[in-house]
Parts: structure tokens; C-alpha cells; sequence
């Protein structure tokens, strides 16, 4: 069962008090009782001691004499005037072993043996506490002695006035706790409401004013977050406005060609309005496929450390995919590779990246052209670079071709709908990759991206880098050249 914070702290707080107030309790109890043990010790040594002083000096003679006529001289303490005042009785010894004076029930034999010492004794089944005194001559014994019972009951007493105490300020404090904890706990109160009763469309910050510090980062956090979904609705807004955007175009076109296809009788003409056709649903395909895959991009999340790549392997069998589109235009690709570089990445992600830089390379490089792609590390991390012989894209144009749906100005013989450099830029953030657009030393454009290199290298499983360090071209390039040289 998750319990509230509110819970939480009354739970923690009353039980960590009720054990330090039980834990206080039980030791003021057992210190109140020595320390009243211990005045009434001294007051038995004090009683004692005025006994003894008043016997020496004035009823030494009288008390000798009484002794010696064997007269019952017996006192008794008056009775007590005050609660806490208890009784003592008391012997006085005169000779050694004459008893000249005893209180009322004090007992005819002697209470102690040992002078200027406390000690306990029972008599007729009560319990005693004792001390004895005597002059410097050893002629005087005063012996003092109390009932534990009357010692005991005014401990008690005391204890419990002090057991009392604490248990009224117990709920007390509890009580207060309890409102501290409600006062304390308002500004989440005013928080959570504020927030369960909002409109779904409503994205706005919170509000930080007499917000606890200790929920400020929680409250940032969800604004944040309330920005970045901001964010990611108004991206999705804007992008199914350009889907559908983009799909209406090829949709009417095919239905125009379709419609003429039907209506016309000349073969020619139909036969013509059909490719159309099949041209349009290719594109709206692609559309789609792209669409599709740009969608799933979007929730990915963040990369592992743990995830590796190998980006030469990826890049040769994009290649080597890739080659028929090149040689279809006699296109020279060459592949340039030191090392095989491990990358931090995911391997499907990698794979779109790769295909979509090379194929627009290809797709925009003319006939007799030349492509290079570079896989290299470089100053710690690791280079993807691909080189071109086609038009480029002007400078002003180039922050702007990874916007979804964007083909540039001049871009107008060339098939395609804008997505695949956004999906490129998507696939960058996720891994936390650079990428520059540059002129290349072939007169086109040069795409230059740096990755993470990996920190984690997978116990190897074959032989998938088999090229020796250096410069050459792969399989596919070779193909490429070839089939160039044989054309010509």
C-alpha cells in the first residue's frame, strides 16, 4: 500500500517522538526515584546528626540517668504537618548498649551496627532503610531509620505526576504535528489541484509563487515536460497538415491520369496516363514508408551507453544495396575506410541514416558522376562523410533542408517529399551525433557527421572487418567502375 506523504510524516514523526518521549520517560522515572532515594537519605543523615547534637549537649546526663533507672523515657515525633513531610523514627543509644530514647515504632534493638553508614533492614517484616551516628567519645548512638512504604509512596507520587505530564503532552504534540503537517502540505495540495482540474489542451507552465523549495525541481520538471509536449503537438499539428498536404497532390494527380485512362481510346494516351499512375502511387508509397518510419523515430527515447554499432558494415551493405541505382548512371562510388570504428548506436537507426545520405548522393549526382563515402575516426570520434559531384545546396538553403517537408528552391526534376534528411536530423538527436553541409571538393555538396564512438566493444564474432588499413574501394565500388569503363 503506497501511503500519502502526509501519512508518511505523521506516521514518522509520532512514532519517532513516542519512542524518544518513552525512552525519555523511563530514565527521568528511574532518576526521579534515586534522586528522591537520596534526599531521603539526607534527611535521615541530617535528622540523625541534630539528634545527636541536641543529645550531647543537653540530655546526655538526663538520658544516662533515666537509662540506669530502667524509666520508659519513650518519645514520639509529633505528627507530620506537611505532605511530603515523612516520619522518621529514631533510637538513642547512651554507654554502648543502653537505649535512653526510641520513637514510638521504632523497634528495642538496635538498627545498625555499623556507624555513619545507610544500609536496609527488615523488621517485624517491614522494610527499613537506616543510618547510624555517634559523638566523637563513642558514648552517644543516634540510629535513624524510615519505612520504605512512606519512602516508596511519595516516589510514586512524584513519578506519576511525572508519567501525567507526559502523557497529556503527548497528544498535545501530536496534535501539532499534525497541524504542521497539513500547513506544510497545502501548497502540494493547491498544486495537485491546480493540475487534476486543467483542460486537456492546456499546456501552460505552473505557477512557481509560494511554491516549498523542495518541490520547486518537481514543479520545473513538469513544466519542462508541459513544454516539450507543447512542443511535440505543434509539431504534430503542423506535420499531419503537411502529410495530408502532400498526399492530396499525388492522390488528384493519379486520379486525373486514372480518369483519362478511362475515358480516352487512343492506346498510346492510356498506356501513358497508366505510368502516370504507377508513378504516383510509387511516390505516395514512398511517402508513406516514410511517414511510417519518421513516426517511429519520434518516441525512440534516449540511447544506451551499452548499444553498439559497427558503422563500416552498415555503410558496405548500403553500398553495395545502393549499387544498381548508380549503376544505372554510370556513377563512380568508392568507399574509403580506415579501421573498422565502432559507434555508440542504434544499428536500425544507423542503417536509415546511411541509406538516406548515400541514395541522395546517388539521386542527385548526373551522369558519369562521382560519389566517395569516408568511415574513419577522427580526434576521438568517428567520421561519416559522403562527397558528391551534383549541384549542392546553396549555403542560405542549408539549415533548412532538414525541415519535414522541405525540397529546395531549385529542386524540381528530382522525386521525393522532404522527409528524408528530416528523418537524418531525427536519428542525429537521438544520438547525440554532428553533421555539417559543406561544398565538396567534387563541386557538390559534402556531408560530414561525427559520432560517439563506443565504449562498450562487443567480444568480436567472425571476421565482418576483413579489409586491411587503408584505401580501397569495395565490392560495389569496383562493380561501379567496371561497368563504367565497360560502357565507355
Amino acid at each position: 500500500m503506497n501511503l500519502s506523504i502526509r501519512k508518511r510524516l505523521l506516521f514518522g514523526l509520532l512514532s519517532l517522538m513516542t519512542i524518544a518521549c518513552s525512552i525519555t520517560l523511563v530514565k527521568n522515572y528511574f532518576d526521579t526515584r534515586h534522586e528522591i532515594q537520596e534526599l531521603f537519605d539526607a534527611q535521615l543523615a541530617q535528622s540523625a546528626r541534630v539528634l545527636l547534637e541536641l543529645s550531647a549537649h543537653e540530655l546526655y546526663e538526663q538520658l544516662a540517668y533515666a537509662a540506669q533507672q530502667g524509666e520508659d523515657i519513650s518519645e514520639h515525633i509529633p505528627t507530620q504537618v506537611h505532605k511530603y513531610q515523612q516520619e522518621i523514627d529514631f533510637q538513642i543509644w547512651v554507654e554502648g548498649a543502653l537505649l535512653a530514647v526510641r520513637s514510638e515504632n521504632a523497634p528495642s534493638t538496635p538498627f545498625i551496627n555499623v556507624d555513619e553508614q545507610f544500609s536496609n533492614r527488615t523488621f517485624n517484616d517491614r522494610r527499613w532503610r537506616v543510618y547510624s551516628i555517634s559523638n566523637d567519645e563513642n558514648t552517644i548512638r543516634v540510629q535513624v531509620g524510615q519505612h520504605y512504604d512512606e519512602r516508596d509512596l511519595l516516589s510514586n507520587s512524584i513519578s506519576t505526576r511525572l508519567i501525567t505530564s507526559f502523557a497529556i503532552m503527548l497528544p498535545l504534540l501530536a496534535l501539532l504535528i499534525l497541524v504542521s503537517v497539513g500547513r506544510a502540505m497545502a501548497p502540494l495540495k493547491k498544486i495537485t489541484d491546480q493540475i487534476e482540474n486543467r483542460q486537456i489542451d492546456n499546456l501552460q507552465p505552473i505557477g512557481m509563487q509560494h511554491v516549498p523549495q523542495e518541490v520547486v525541481p518537481m514543479i520545473k520538471a513538469l513544466n519542462s515536460l508541459f513544454q516539450r509536449l507543447h512542443a511535440a503537438f505543434e509539431n504534430i499539428t503542423l506535420f499531419t497538415a503537411n502529410a495530408a498536404h502532400e498526399l492530396r497532390t499525388p492522390l488528384a494527380a493519379q486520379k486525373l491520369h486514372a480518369q483519362v485512362a478511362i475515358k480516352t481510346e487512343d492506346k498510346t494516351a492510356r498506356d501513358e496516363a497508366l505510368r502516370e499512375v504507377v508513378v504516383g502511387v510509387n511516390r505516395a508509397t514512398n511517402l508513406v514508408e516514410q511517414l511510417l518510419t519518421l513516426s517511429r523515430l519520434d518516441p525512440e527515447g534516449a540511447l544506451k551507453e551499452d548499444e553498439v554499432a559497427n558503422l563500416y558494415k552498415i555503410t558496405e551493405d548500403k553500398l553495395a544495396e545502393l549499387t544498381p541505382q548508380a549503376l544505372e548512371k554510370f556513377i563512380e562510388v568508392s568507399l574509403d575506410f580506415k579501421e573498422s570504428p565502432l559507434v555508440n548506436g542504434k544499428e536500425a537507426m544507423l542503417t536509415i541514416l546511411v541509406r538516406n545520405i548515400i541514395e541522395n548522393a546517388i539521386r542527385y549526382t548526373p551522369n558519369y558522376g562521382m560519389v566517395e563515402v569516408q568511415v574513419k575516426p577522427l580526434n576521438g570520434k568517428v567520421l561519416f562523410s559522403v562527397k558528391d559531384s551534383g549541384p549542392g545546396i546553396p549555403a542560405e538553403e542549408r539549415q533548412n533542408v532538414f525541415q519535414r517537408f522541405y525540397r529546395g528552391k531549385g529542386n524540381t526534376t528530382q522525386e521525393g517529399c522532404g522527409l528524408g534528411l528530416a528523418m537524418v536530423h531525427r536519428i542525429l538527436e537521438i544520438h547525440n551525433a554532428q553533421i555539417t553541409l559543406d561544398k565538396s571538393p567534387f563541386g557538390g555538396l559534402q556531408v560530414d557527421v561525427l559520432f560517439n564512438p563506443a565504449k562498450v566493444v562487443p567480444i568480436s564474432r567472425g571476421s565482418s572487418a576483413t579489409r586491411t588499413t587503408g584505401r580501397g574501394p569495395n565490392k560495389a565500388a569496383q562493380v561501379v567502375r567496371s561497368s563504367r569503363m565497360t560502357s565507355s
